[in-house]
């Protein structure tokens, strides 16, 4: 395809120093100031610095009950249901070996976070894909996450009498996509009528810029049972180097989840636990959620609307803070000489590289999102 003339790279000075970095997961900024505090006050604490509860701490237990009591609009038992760990990673890791034996297979929708499948082959289970599959106008012209679609057939056919798990991000990392209560009503029942648990990575959950966020667990007793749903303290209040996470389900599988994150990490960090729960006791007088999410839509909107001035194709995002490039049009100078780790790889991978060294702009290939990766992942950073 041609290019714009603005989407020749070559065009451009290379920089003196390094102008950004578009990059995943990461915050320049601090938690909010009551959670700074309540840190500074538990680190006090003799009692929180030294090993806790290997199940977690009491009162951030409880402080999760009460505030997914809300959201699930059932009571939420902060010892049955709940499971603290060091990060979200953990969560998902701990689930994935409770459940996952050597050659059961986990089905993952693409493009993911790729972290998944390093998780499920260290456990020793095989990886099964899905594609959400873009629009057809995605290359000409950006598009909505939430059009991106889920071919329930393709996820039927993906199921085997091995498979164990599937693993649902929503929203969605890299695409933004919230999942309506229809698409995820339909993986839910699936997964039930099979008997496969359902790990609900639902850690931007309060970066939704829908009007509400639907969660899968709630979607009937079935689907409950079955569901194994993982936040984020870090990613819910911009601390993630606290490395706080949760699983919470039903206590039959929360109990598994438990004691494999016991071998895992034994404990996630006191003061950390501590400073979290007051972040949820006091979120609602605080505001932060709305204020929080208010901010990184600005945020997105400004970057959309620069991609948009540029002509370049992205997909809109209904949650999170992603934007999923599209770059057929954009062109790499001819004989640019690349090194040969990145020579060998694909055109996402060459643009990335190009716009590091000579126009001081980090991203992520598209493809990274994937391996092996669907046929678009090459042409999207």
């Amino acid at each position: 395809m041609s290019a714009h003339p603005e989407h020749c790279l070559e065009q451009y000075p290379k920089p003196a120093k390094r102008l950004a970095a578009v990059i995943d997961n990461v915050c320049e900024f601090n938690p909010p100031a009551y959670t700074l505090e309540a840190y500074r006050e538990a680190l006090r604490d003799v009692d929180c610095n030294q090993y806790g509860p290997t199940m977690g701490r009491t009162r951030l237990k409880q402080a999760l009950a009460s505030t997914y009591s809300a959201f699930y609009g059932r009571p939420i038992d902060g010892d049955k249901n709940v499971a603290v760990t060091a990060g979200a990673t953990a969560a998902i890791l701990s689930s994935l070996m409770a459940f996952v034996e050597a050659g059961d297979e986990v089905i993952v929708i693409e493009p993911l976070f790729n972290l998944y499948e390093f998780l499920i082959r260290f456990v020793g289970g095989t990886v099964k894909s899905v594609t959400l599959h873009p629009p057809a106008e995605s290359a000409q012209s950006s598009v909505s996450a939430d059009d991106w679609m889920l071919d329930m057939n393709e996820l039927a056919d993906a199921i085997s009498p091995r498979t164990k798990m599937l693993i649902i991000n929503t929203p969605h990392n890299p695409l933004g996509k919230v999942f309506s209560i229809r698409e995820l009503q339909s993986i839910g029942t699936l997964c039930a009528s099979r008997n496969i648990v359902v790990i609900a990575d639902e850690v931007y959950e309060h970066l939704h810029y829908t009007a509400s966020f639907p969660r899968i667990a709630t979607l009937g007793d079935d689907i409950s049972a079955r569901t194994i749903s993982i936040g984020s303290v870090g990613k819910t209040f911009n601390a993630t180097g606290w490395r706080v996470g949760f699983a919470m389900g039903h206590e039959r599988l929360i109990a598994h989840v438990k004691w494999a994150h016991v071998l895992l990490s034994y404990v996630a960090s006191g003061p950390a636990q501590e400073a979290a729960a007051v972040a949820y006791e006091e979120v609602e007088a605080e505001g932060f959620f709305d204020s929080n999410r208010q901010m990184f839509k600005r945020k997105m909107d400004n970057l959309s609307f620069f991609l948009g001035r540029i002509g370049l194709p992205h997909v809109v995002p209904s949650g999170a803070y992603f934007l999923f490039v599209n770059i057929s049009s954009v062109e790499l100078p001819e004989g640019y000489q690349f090194p040969p780790t990145v020579a060998k790889k694909s055109r996402d991978w060459k643009v990335c590289y190009y716009m590091c060294q000579e126009l001081g702009v980090s991203s992520i290939p598209g493809s990274g999102k994937s391996d092996p990766y669907p046929s678009f992942s090459p042409w999207y950073l």
